[in-house]
């Protein structure tokens, strides 16, 4: 036992709703070492988890993690993680999902860096959790109540300073894509962990306590606070939405909105609204308004579907996409009606936007899968599919109750929603033919993300080729906590500025982001395409090394790593790479550097990865068929019509673990695991080894 000071707790408490009982276990020992959060719950994984098991069973025990920076001044730094086998995952597999919000902050109040919550409970149950311990109260009244509403009685039953996180109906009816939710839309969405908490008829877990949380140097946190939001430099819109929130499309009865986008003017003289704002605000318990488009709130938007519901929700990210469907702006749009002869439609009308918005969040559902499920559905339509037979509805997504109805469906399992909430992959699976080939699912039994395909196009070919690399050796879609920044070198800010000598000095050598695509005509397909598939493997491993330490911070990914300083082009757009390693340091007061932070992050790439090579048998095979459920089935990117090229890619995965030390299978080798001090691993992996032949 470590006596920690600063920063981490050191304690997580065991919760078994089961016997109604809780404990504490120390971690002190593994804090300095494993940095925090998702470094600490690898190492409880292997303690605690049994590869193997399945998402619905007694010993997925759900682990719950905060990082060192939480409940501290950090900028963005008091987000959290859920961590287990994630029934969303195809297949089921130990995963994570992260979360923001008040509840993070909250637990660490109590005096814990986490809690691993084990076996089922008999009945309904709210778990309260203090300083003290754990107590356990009937959750039948909560039972069935929509996510905000059991919020709200939280509050009421439990005193205003209580913080919780909870779950919907979909998450009580085990839908397979159900999240975890705190505050208004704070959701821990993939891997499913909604379902997990409904089949342990786990309703919410209460927080009380007000511990503070101790630093090594409030003064240098402080200043690198201001350092970064210096180096950010948000431009704040004023009460505008932001153009990719909509495509501008008339919907039946409506004329069209200003200039083709959705203006917030537009949605109050049509009175679809009595209020809305859209701002750079930051997310609860943050501070920092967000780089990606901020919030959107929303009052007094009657429901269509839900006639007496008036709508008040906030929506962000990936929500926004809810109110104009999946298409990022009208050159994406053209581009798939007149080369594919695809129309994604969603007629441009707030008020469903609005009240699929709320459903979402109030159900508990994953808005990245529901969006892809439209998407997906409405593909089908468009190949001549009779959707009217499959859904059991009529299918016109002209009439403004569809989405909702289906939405619905899905959350309470009736007819053909209960396939939908098995979640796209396995429904795909299971009805075979066209409709496995349209499913939208790439990365473990979760959607397209920057693969250039699919729902979600965002990257231009070669662009996607390295988060395509990422995702073939991550546990989960890798496009938010391990690989947002990459497309910053390759032109999505300052204002879409390629920066090749910046990528080449972060990433340590030439090319990651080459070739640009405006040289693509100056050279034959075969040397463009060698160029698209080499060096990517340095962009994987020093995406996911930062991916690590963000997650065991935890930052948030949408600051950190600073690795570009929008306003400061006299530096190059250079942000402060150390950032991370200088703010833990002030946190703990231990001596961290990059060097250092890479080299642990390592131990627990390596540490998930042999756990997932036990629980799934990951090996090359699995790592290439990963991105092809996306790419085969379709006519390749929405750019160029390129699909991932099976020999390329295989050559740049055997280039990937060779650099990262695992063998030609993908698994990694006794060598590196001994360098890593993880001997067990090595143990445990050669057991393995000597079982199969």
């Amino acid at each position: 036992m470590k006596n920690l000071e600063y920063g981490w707790t050191g304690k997580v408490l065991c919760i078994d709703l089961a016997g109604r009982t809780s404990w504490v276990e120390d971690v002190s020992d593994l804090c300095e070492e494993y940095i925090g959060c998702r470094g600490v719950a690898a190492k409880l994984a292997w303690q605690h988890l049994k590869p193997g098991t399945g998402a619905f069973e007694d010993g997925n025990h759900l682990i719950y993690m905060v990082g060192p920076c939480c409940g501290t001044p950090v900028l963005a730094g008091s987000r959290g993680y859920f961590f287990g086998v994630g029934p969303q995952c195809y297949p089921e597999h130990y995963t994570r999902s992260s979360i923001g919000g008040r509840c993070n902050a909250a637990m660490k109040g109590c005096g814990y860096d986490g809690i691993i919550i084990k076996n089922k409970s008999a009945s309904p149950v709210i778990v309260e959790v203090t300083e003290d311990g754990a107590v356990f109260h009937d959750g039948t009244v909560y039972w069935g109540r929509l996510c905000v509403d059991t919020q709200k009685m939280i509050k009421q039953n439990f005193g205003e300073e209580a913080e919780s996180f909870v779950i919907g109906p979909a998450g009580e009816n085990k839908v397979r894509i159900a999240g975890i939710f705190c505050d208004r839309d704070n959701t821990a969405a993939q891997a499913g962990f909604g379902a997990v908490m409904g089949d342990k008829q786990l309703k919410a877990v209460v927080f009380k306590g007000n511990r503070p949380v101790k630093v090594a140097d409030l003064g240098t946190i402080l200043e690198l606070r201001d350092k970064c939001m210096e180096l950010k430099t948000i431009p704040k819109k004023p009460d505008e939405l932001p153009n990719t929130i909509g495509i501008g499309v008339d919907g039946v009865g409506n004329v069209k909105y200003t200039n083709g986008r959705l203006h917030s003017k537009d949605i109050l003289e049509k009175k679809e609204a009595s209020y809305i704002t859209q701002k750079g605000n930051a997310c609860q318990a943050c501070g920092v308004p967000c780089h990606l488009t901020g919030y959107t709130f929303v009052r007094g938007s009657n429901g269509v579907y839900h006639t007496t519901t008036e709508t008040v929700n906030s929506s962000k990210c990936v929500g926004k996409a809810i109110y104009g469907w999946m298409a990022l702006c009208p050159m994406e749009l053209e581009w798939l009606e007149s080369s594919l002869g695809r129309n994604y439609r969603w007629p441009m009308d707030f008020r469903r936007g609005a009240e699929c918005m709320f459903m979402i969040n109030n159900y508990g559902l994953n808005s990245w899968e529901i969006v892809s499920l439209f998407q997906w559905l409405t593909e089908l339509e468009s190949a001549g599919e009779d959707l009217d037979k499959l859904v059991g509805v009529h299918w016109d997504v002209d009439n403004p109750t569809l989405l909702p109805r289906v939405i619905e469906m899905l959350t309470y399992r009736q007819g053909f929603g209960d396939m939908l909430a098995e979640g796209m992959a396995r429904c795909g699976e299971t009805l075979g033919g066209i409709y496995k080939k349209y499913s939208d699912h790439a990365t473990q039994g979760m959607c397209n993300h920057s693969l250039g395909t699919g729902t979600w196009y965002a990257l231009k070919y070669p662009y996607w080729i390295a988060p395509a690399l990422m995702a073939a050796v991550s546990t989960r879609d890798p496009m938010s906590d391990e690989g947002h920044k990459y497309p910053d070198f390759a032109g999505r800010r300052i204002p879409f500025k390629r920066l090749p000598e910046l990528a080449k000095e972060f990433y340590g050598v030439d090319g990651t982001i080459d070739p640009d695509p405006a040289l693509k005509d100056t050279m034959s397909d075969d040397e463009f395409d060698d160029i698209a598939y080499s060096a990517k493997e340095f962009v994987a491993r020093k995406q996911e090394l930062y991916g690590v330490v963000t997650g065991c911070g935890v930052f948030c990914d949408t600051l950190y790593p600073e690795t570009l300083a929008p306003g400061d082009a006299n530096n190059g757009y250079k942000g402060d790479w150390e950032m991370q390693a200088k703010l833990l340091t002030a946190v703990t007061g231990v001596k961290y550097t990059n060097e250092r932070l890479e080299k642990l992050a390592e131990r627990i790439w390596n540490l998930e990865r042999c756990y997932n090579v036990l629980e799934v048998g990951r090996n090359k095979e699995q790592d290439m068929q990963i991105c092809y459920n996306c790419h085969e089935g379709r006519d390749g990117d929405w750019t160029t019509g390129k699909k991932i090229d099976p020999v390329r890619f295989s050559a740049m995965l055997d280039r990937y673990y060779k650099l990262v030390g695992w063998d030609e299978d993908g698994v990694p080798t006794t060598e590196t695991l001994l360098r890593l001090g993880l001997d067990d691993c090595a143990e445990k992996l050669n057991q393995r080894k000597d079982a199969n032949g």
